[in-house]
């Protein structure tokens, strides 16, 4: 869990803040967060987008308080401002008193708390913590606010996000023949094979049932009986399903494997695949 301490560092928090107006003092902000131009586009639309709920939405906890949360790019970020003066706005529900800005720029990669979210709303809207911001002098007296430093606001994706649930294994002794039918019938591309608690022993993949096939020892199983066990990679490389997903993803890529097992107190759990895992990583979700 990541807690806004983690990702509003000293660097980015202006006390006071210079700025003429709301939208020059997102603009600054917006310049901390995202110093590279990930979210593309004019920095002095983007306050305009985040009103019209273009890639973001804007909270605003009190009248002297607002808060401006982006979707997009691959890092989490957060910046903080305090202004010595209200900043000025042109829209009728900005009424001019606003003086705290917080702007949150969220990572495809990572999942934004809607409970992270009302806390953050909740604590900096309660009359001590706006009251601390407001007579703030130095980042330090910002970043000693445990009750907003402590916030847990975004989840880091996990192994068990991705995971595709375990549907068939099988055993040592599983005949050869019965694994390659199997796996013919159900089109999978590996199988776990298993001992009596469920322990990963190995793993047979669609790769080596087709070399077997293709030298012809298939159909000489009967008569050698040969099983999972003469087949199987015994060197096989878990993660657990409490991994952090990039992390497992990065491992795929090192050792340039198509799927992982996923394995939960030494039981298999099920496989992590490049699909899985592209499609976790790299495509919006709904924030939760």
């Amino acid at each position: 869990m990541m807690e806004l301490a983690d990702i509003l560092t000293r660097e980015r928090i202006r006390i006071p803040l210079q700025a003429e107006g709301l939208k020059d003092g997102v603009r600054i902000l917006l310049d901390m967060v995202d110093p590279t131009g990930e979210l593309g586009g004019d920095p002095n639309d983007h306050l305009d987008r985040l009103r019209s709920g273009d890639g973001g939405y804007v909270l605003y906890p009190t009248p002297r308080s607002w808060i401006g949360i982006f979707r997009g790019g691959t890092g989490t970020a957060a910046a903080l401002g305090v202004s010595s003066e209200p900043l000025s706005s042109p829209l009728d529900d900005e009424d001019g008193a606003i003086r705290i800005l917080f702007l949150l720029r969220i990572g495809h990669r990572t999942r934004l708390r809607d409970q992270g979210v009302q806390a953050l709303s909740e604590v900096m809207g309660s009359p001590q913590v706006e009251g601390a911001l407001l007579t703030a002098r130095s980042a330090e007296e910002v970043r000693s606010l445990q009750a907003l430093m402590r916030i847990p606001l975004v989840s880091r994706l996990r192994v068990r996000d991705a995971l595709t649930p375990l549907t068939y294994r099988i055993y040592p002794d599983t005949p050869l023949h019965e694994v390659v039918d199997l796996m013919a019938r159900k089109g999978l591309s590996a199988l776990p094979v298993v001992g009596e608690g469920l322990q990963v022993l190995g793993v047979v993949t669609a790769g080596e049932a087709l070399r077997q096939s293709l030298q012809g020892i298939v159909r000489e199983a009967h008569s050698v009986g040969m099983t999972a066990r003469d087949v199987m990679s015994r060197s096989v490389l878990c993660v657990t399903e409490d991994q952090a997903l990039e992390d497992a993803a990065q491992v795929m890529v090192n050792r340039d494997t198509a799927q992982l097992p996923v394995v939960r107190e030494g039981e298999m759990v099920g496989f992590l695949t490049r699909e899985a895992v592209l499609r976790a990583l790299f495509t919006e979700e709904p924030t939760g």
